[in-house]
Order: structure tokens, then sequence, then C-alpha cells
């Protein structure tokens, strides 16, 4: 009789098992496949938002799009934060949510905008969250919760900022402030020692992020909000048993991962379209 990891709770079982004896998944030798590489192998998926993040940026920075498209609204970024900006035509064409892009009805947006950012003091700042508070929420929860969360959580923030100004919007903080959402209330639920002390924790960070960005003009407030919210909305229903990483959770991450690839791939189409013709073209 052999012995495998069970692909939610990562105990040893045997092989014959078709329910988890200690968390009770059912056929938990199913993901020994590509899920099971992929969230539980060598790939660290936090480094991986770290590359893409850093890609899209220096493409945007690359990315002379002032000569190809002429849309009222659509002047350079300001602020401190803009420091070493792409242009805000080239934002839009590689997926920036908000203004424009939501009047055309780039709805896919919502999952884009989160690896774009508007300047290299913007994005240093987002990563340097991220790399606080990734390895923390996926030591906790696991690697699929960790890009469900990075996902939805933008999703949430951005959607809420979209009804609340319209303006448009980039950049992970909305993520960011959604893991901080998330691990308050987890940390909360599981209660403890341990749990006290990581929601208290992240709660203190919230609490200065939020006064920080407030203070800090032309910041999304709205998005920091709408994240954090939806953090705090995930944050009651992940699992507490285990690592709560069951087939479903894994494939609603490969789900939204695909979404968010061939979002980024409607709008390099769209970035086609109006280098040949000049022209914004919604469609």
């Amino acid at each position: 009789m052999s012995a495998i990891l069970c692909s939610n709770c990562r105990k040893l079982i045997s092989s014959d098992e078709t329910r988890c004896p200690h968390c009770g998944t059912t056929r938990p030798a199913v993901l020994r496949g590509p899920l099971a590489a992929l969230f539980h192998g060598n790939l660290d998926l936090l480094t991986v938002v770290w590359w893409v993040s850093g890609a899209m940026f220096l493409i945007s920075v690359a990315l002379d799009a002032r000569s190809a498209l002429s849309i009222e609204g659509l002047s350079s970024l300001s602020g401190l934060m803009s420091f070493g900006s792409p242009s805000m035509a080239a934002l839009y064409l590689m997926g920036m949510t908000g203004g424009l892009a939501w009047e055309c009805g780039h709805y896919w947006t919502l999952l884009t905008a989160t690896f774009l950012h508007g300047g290299m003091l913007h994005i240093f700042f987002n990563l340097y969250w991220l790399r606080i508070l990734g390895p923390a929420t996926t030591s906790v929860i696991g690697p699929a919760w960790f890009t469900v969360i990075y996902l939805l959580t933008g999703v949430g923030g951005f959607l809420l900022s979209n009804i609340y100004s319209g303006v448009p919007t980039i950049g992970a903080s909305c993520s960011v402030f959604g893991l901080m959402g998330v691990l308050v209330v987890y940390g909360r639920r599981r209660g403890g020692s341990f749990g006290e002390n990581l929601s208290r924790q992240v709660l203190s960070w919230a609490i200065i992020g939020f006064l920080i960005s407030f203070m800090i003009p032309n910041v999304n407030n709205a998005g920091h909000i709408g994240g954090f919210v939806t953090g705090m909305a995930l944050g009651s229903l992940i699992p507490l048993s285990g690592r709560g990483e069951g087939r479903s959770i894994q494939l609603l991450a490969v789900a939204l991962v695909t979404a968010t690839v061939a979002g980024f791939a409607l709008s390099g189409w769209k970035m086609w379209q109006v280098y040949q013709t000049g022209l914004a073209v919604c469609f």
C-alpha cells in the first residue's frame, strides 16, 4: 500500500483513501497532477507576481503611446507617486481600469490594472508591502487562496473606485489592503495567541496604511477601502481546518489567472488596433 499527501491538508494518507481521515476532503489524491505541482510545488507565486508587475511597469514606461493616441483626459499622471511614470495613454492601452476603459466596457481591466503602476515610488511601496504580507498569507492559508485573494480584492477595490469616482486607476495597493483585510478576519476567527497576534498586528498596519494614504494626494482611497472590505469578506470564508486548499479553490485560482492573461491579451489587441489606425477604438 502506497502513501500520498492529501491535496488539501498535506498530511500523509493511504493512496487508496476515498476521503481524507484528517480533513474530510473527498478524493484526496486527485490533485497529484498539474494543480498540485502548480500550487504545492517549487513555484513561488509571490515571486511571479513581483516579476509580472515589474515587467508590466517597464513595458509601460518603454511604450511611447503619446503619438499614437490622443484622448481628452489622458494627460500625464501627477503627484509624488507618479515619479518616473509612464504616459496615461500607455497605461490605458495596457489595461488600466476606470475612465475611458470603463466607458468602453473594458471590464477585464478590473483584473489587469492590479499589475500596472504609475511610477517608481508607486511600484516600490506596493511590492514592498506585498513582500511583507505575501509570505504570511501563503504560509497561513496556502498559495491557491493567496492567488484568489490577490486577484479578487483587486477587483473589489477597483469596482468600488469605478462606481464611486470613475477616474482612471491602477496599482497593487487594492490587493495589498485586501490581504490585510483577510489576515485581520482570519486571525480573529482562528483565535488563540497566534490568531489574536496576527489580527492585531495586521490591523495596526492597515490603520497606518489608511492614515498615510489619506494624507497623500491622488491616492485611490476608495480602492483601498474596497480591497480591504473584499478581503474581510473572503477572510470569513476561508476554512480554518488544514490549509483549506481543495480542488474548487485551486480551480478558481486557475480560472482567475486565465482570465487575467486573457485580459492582457485583449488589451494587447486594443494596442495593436491603436497603432494600426491611430485612433482609440472601443470594442
